[in-house]
């Protein structure tokens, strides 16, 4: 197992998959679980180069959900918390992830190797990084995130923190996000790490651009955040027109349309689903902020 989670921590997954094929009928019980519950993880993290979210986190839940996991089985039960938290932070259930939390760091205390503890504990600081951006408990977040980034091996995972620490400095400084940004974007480019690439050039990066209205030269393959960028630069009717042309609208959606119109029903809507749908405090921010604009 402890061979399994180095590889997948530092991001060898050819090496993790060779792995994988050696064990997935091994004749001990535990090393085929263990095999089992690596290739979840491996299907979720392999998507396409545009791909920025695995297609079926559900799938994924109860896959490892179907595993024979006994109770003394600490490391096993630590992997499937692992997987169930990945995936409900790729579905935006961001509170679900709490309860995982306080499962993992219990059953860590009977994990005896060493190296898997050290590394364990890594992906643990992981998810609590993640989980304590969204409840914006951010002093607390970036606590987690400065020590993944001191602790890590895998420059793919440090664009990810990069990304994450960027979006953390939203409503505090302009300049403290685009750091962030401009090193994962520069360590993506060295590393041909292309959806990281994309991510960070058509959402991250204009996303940033259009809160702060310093969107000269910036664009986005995606329509919401052109959408964004117009709105940023004044464009309301484009920005309705976009928006308006979608089918359903997410609460980040919700939030451009709710300012563009200066429509504080949208805004109080897209606020209610980013705590109910989501439970996402951090962004919440977004909706209230408006209202609050919009009152003065």
């Amino acid at each position: 197992c402890a061979a399994m989670e180095y590889l997948y921590a530092n991001g060898l997954f050819p090496e993790l998959k060779l792995l994988i094929e050696k064990t997935e009928y091994a004749t001990n019980k535990l090393v085929r679980k263990t095999s089992r519950i690596y290739q979840i993880m491996y299907d979720r993290k392999t998507l396409r180069a545009k791909q920025l979210k695995p297609d079926a986190p559900v799938k994924y839940i109860k896959a490892v959900n179907r595993l024979k996991i006994n109770d003394d089985e600490y490391t096993l039960k630590i992997l499937r918390d692992l997987v169930h938290i990945f995936c409900y932070f790729d579905m935006h259930q961001y509170g679900k992830i709490g309860t995982f939390n306080q499962s993992i760091k219990r059953d860590l205390l009977h994990v005896k190797d060493p190296l898997l503890y050290v590394l364990l504990e890594s992906r643990l600081n992981e998810t609590l990084f993640i989980y304590h951006w969204k409840r914006n408990e951010l002093i607390l977040s970036r606590k987690y995130g400065y020590q993944l980034l001191k602790d890590t091996n895998n420059p793919c995972k440090k664009i990810d923190i990069h990304n994450i620490l960027a979006q953390g400095y939203l409503f505090e400084s302009y300049d403290q996000a685009m750091y962030h940004v401009s090193i994962a974007m520069e360590s993506a480019r060295e590393l041909q790490y292309e959806r990281a690439m994309y991510g960070l050039k058509n959402f991250t990066l204009p996303f940033i651009a259009a809160y702060y209205k310093k969107t000269e030269g910036v664009t986005s393959e995606d329509q919401a955040e052109q959408a964004h960028i117009a709105l940023a630069e004044h464009e309301l009717d484009k920005c309705i027109r976009i928006l308006e042309s979608f089918e359903q609208l997410t609460p980040f959606q919700q939030y451009y349309l709710g300012r563009a119109k200066q429509d504080k029903y949208l805004l109080r809507t897209s606020y209610q689903r980013f705590i109910e749908e989501r439970d996402d405090y951090f962004y919440a921010r977004l909706p209230l902020e408006a209202l609050n604009a919009l009152d003065q």
